[in-house]
């Protein structure tokens, strides 16, 4: 019996918890304080572009606008104040409610503020996979960007030691069987071919200044898209998104 009454006793102390955890960052901020109301959120963007970004979200959720000041990250609402301000890597959005508002109709408007959007995780670089996209790029041989440059901005892949540095930046699956990888190499100058930088190079030598040698060698981007066939997966597209000269 007793140890009975310990698990109902600990079950009471959980549940209001698990209720906390699930409230959304506006709810667990707010704070009453004798007549007024507040509480805040974080976001990503500028205290400015909060501030800017609010009076047309504030006025069709039914809110009197006054004035806003978006400089000094201040906004002015029928009994309502807003201040955005710089908090660590994100921005801080304070809305005080006067008279006060109860937690719901408070969080109605704070809700309306963009949340951060969370940072990207890097994909992990799998010596594998690395070791797949290097084959392919080889039997490839060539990728070139697609667009106005017409295949001037190219790259050529001749042997492993061409692969100064590798590295997986993002990857995605858009399809049932479809698989994409962002890869940004860095390649030997000379197994590249820069539009940007080749037709200066010729327009110099055109004009008498002599032969420009490139010696840096060339970061590429790339996007890789792969198919799956039976139960492997092949190269079906490999696209340069930007090329230039490591500086």
């Amino acid at each position: 019996m007793i140890l009975r009454r310990l698990v109902f006793t600990a079950a009471a102390f959980l549940i209001p918890a698990a209720v906390v955890a699930q409230e959304p960052p506006c709810a667990t901020n707010y704070r009453v304080d004798g007549a007024s109301a507040e509480t805040f959120v974080l976001t990503g963007m500028t205290p400015q572009e909060a501030i800017e970004t609010l009076p047309d979200l504030l006025i069709a959720a039914g809110v009197t606008m006054e004035w806003t000041q978006p400089g000094k990250g201040i906004l002015k609402a029928e009994g309502l104040d807003v201040l955005a301000q710089s908090s660590g890597t994100a921005t801080k959005v304070t809305f005080r409610a006067t008279p006060l508002l109860d937690k719901p109709a408070l969080c109605r408007y704070a809700s309306l503020v963009p949340p951060p959007v969370a940072p990207a995780v890097k994909p992990a670089q799998d010596p594998k996979l690395i070791a797949q996209f290097k084959n392919d790029l080889l039997m490839k041989h060539e990728i070139i960007e697609p667009g106005p440059t017409r295949g001037l901005n190219r790259a050529a892949f001749n042997s492993e030691k061409d692969f100064l540095d590798f590295t997986i930046v993002a990857a995605r699956t858009p399809a049932s069987g479809k698989r994409e990888y962002d890869v940004s190499m860095v390649l030997p100058r000379y197994n590249c071919g820069i539009a940007s930088e080749d037709l200066n190079d010729s327009g110099m030598i055109l004009s008498g200044s002599g032969l420009v040698t490139r010696t840096k060698p060339a970061r590429v981007d790339a996007t890789l898209r792969y198919t799956q066939d039976a139960a492997a997966w092949t190269l079906s597209e490999a696209v340069i998104t930007h090329i230039a000269s490591t500086k």
